[in-house]
């Protein structure tokens, strides 16, 4: 089980170093039974044999563009892609390449399914290995910690761009989950693409739907629960930015 553990800055000379505290929230539900009675099971238990289909196809027609990003928890890297796919220009879409073909990776496929960001999946050959790879609409705007405007932001005004980027988000998770039933938890500052408005941020969208934080829910949940829910779990501690204390 995974918690929500909050940063303390140590003073060192002149040297910062991020401590992690002990255990406050436990943010990971698995194994657990929630207090929220509208949020039902993980996601990743309601794939059906239909579900389980989407890796069976041998993908071709795939220009691989620039790696955004390296191997993370359940990944082994995300791509841009040149070219087209399936009418998409490739600039649009992004390519997952996943550790293996199992629960969570038939649930990451279903749920991009719901959400309309789901282009394609299947087996693929990146950097000579065949693989199982999900093809998926690129979400608009940015990772906070990584704009001009956060960047350049003295500390008071970064928690402030923190505290709207969260707002938003939390309004967004409560979107997806009264219109999808899906509860998105993994609500890291990474996983979440923000358009800013100045230095203001104007709107947050939900990424990565990999099934370790994803849960079914009640669609009548009060759209209010949802959103403290979100913000009791992640606020701008949780939000934490190694490179504000390099």
């Amino acid at each position: 089980m995974r918690f929500n553990s909050r940063p303390i800055l140590a003073i060192f000379g002149s040297m910062s170093v991020a401590v992690w505290a002990l255990p406050l929230i436990a943010r990971n539900l698995k194994g657990i039974r929630p207090q929220e009675k509208w949020i039902l099971q993980e996601y990743e238990k309601t794939s059906t044999t239909v579900d389980k289909r989407v890796f069976k196809a041998r993908l071709t027609g795939i220009q691989l563009g620039l790696l955004l990003s390296t191997e993370g928890l359940h990944n082994n890297g995300i791509y841009n892609l040149n070219g087209k796919y399936k009418n998409h220009n490739g600039d649009d879409l992004v390519l997952k390449v996943l550790k293996s073909v199992d629960d969570e990776a038939y649930a990451e496929a279903k749920a991009l399914k719901e959400v309309e960001e789901y282009v394609d999946s299947g087996m693929f050959t990146v950097k000579g290995k065949e693989a199982p790879v999900i093809i998926m609409k690129k979400v608009p705007g940015s990772v906070l910690s990584n704009t001009p405007e956060y960047k350049k932001a003295k500390t008071d005004d970064k928690e402030k761009m923190k505290e709207e980027a969260i707002e938003l988000m939390c309004k967004d998770v409560a979107r997806v989950g009264k219109s999808k039933g899906i509860l998105h938890n993994d609500n890291r500052i990474e996983n979440i693409h923000v358009t800013m408005s100045g230095n203001k941020v104007s709107a947050a969208r939900l990424t990565d739907w990999g099934a370790y934080e994803l849960y079914t829910m009640d669609k009548n949940a009060p759209e209010a629960e949802i959103i403290a829910f979100c913000k009791k779990h992640w606020t701008p501690v949780d939000w934490f930015v190694q490179a504000d204390f390099e």
